[in-house]
């Protein structure tokens, strides 16, 4: 019974975030969109020069992948870092009004450096290159994107709550304070699921998918 009723609470939850913060999520889902695309249509914008560079950089990298040794202790610092950072400057740009436009600008960068990473391993190295990203960019990305959009509909909904406020006294903060910065410490813990995928996982199938190619 226990476990049917927290079903029932958890699908409780997102309906009733659905049904209240449909246009947050509208707007996050379209800047990640447009980010992608972006980066997407940037691949093909490169030079001769610079399409050749980067491409024997990747080259190297993947010559030299199998025998990379990664510290996990300062593999994970960076991972970390990297992620809870982002995570954290979402809660407190959240926090303040005018922190809504530098909201999408980061989730509009995140999802212009995935497009781009994706449609050049593909474009470059063809299956191999598919492959290649299944292995260096899926594993972490399937847990920390989530996270990232939703911490940006989180963030959003709460901002414009803030707008609300400036113009109305009688809106309630406090309530949703709570709830958003209890969400936003769940979405911690799957950045920190997402750092250890990043730092014990990824570069096992990093070396898997370099023997492939080479």
């Amino acid at each position: 019974m226990g476990g049917v009723e927290l079903s029932h609470r958890f699908k409780g939850f997102w309906a009733n975030s659905l049904r209240y913060n449909w246009p947050a999520y509208l707007i996050i889902l379209f800047v990640f969109a447009l980010g992608l695309t972006a980066g997407t249509l940037e691949v093909y914008k490169l030079q001769a020069g610079e399409l050749q560079e980067l491409s024997l950089y990747l080259d190297r990298f993947l010559e030299q992948a199998a025998l990379i040794e990664t510290e996990p202790a300062a593999a994970m610092k960076s991972a970390l870092y990297n992620d809870l950072f982002l995570i954290a400057a979402i809660y407190f740009l959240g926090l303040t009004i005018i922190g809504i436009p530098v909201i999408l600008i980061l989730i509009f960068t995140r999802g212009f450096v995935l497009g781009f990473s994706i449609v050049f391993l593909g474009w470059q190295k063809n299956i191999q290159g598919v492959i290649l990203s299944c292995a260096a960019i899926l594993p972490q990305n399937i847990i920390f994107m989530p996270a990232l959009l939703l911490g940006g509909v989180a963030s959003l909904s709460f901002a414009l709550l803030l707008g609300r406020r400036f113009f109305n006294s009688r809106v309630v903060i406090w309530p949703s304070f709570l709830i958003y910065s209890g969400f936003m410490a769940f979405l911690t813990l799957m950045a920190l699921l997402a750092g250890l995928v990043e730092v014990y996982l990824t570069p096992f199938l990093v070396k898997l998918a370099a023997s492939f190619v080479f």
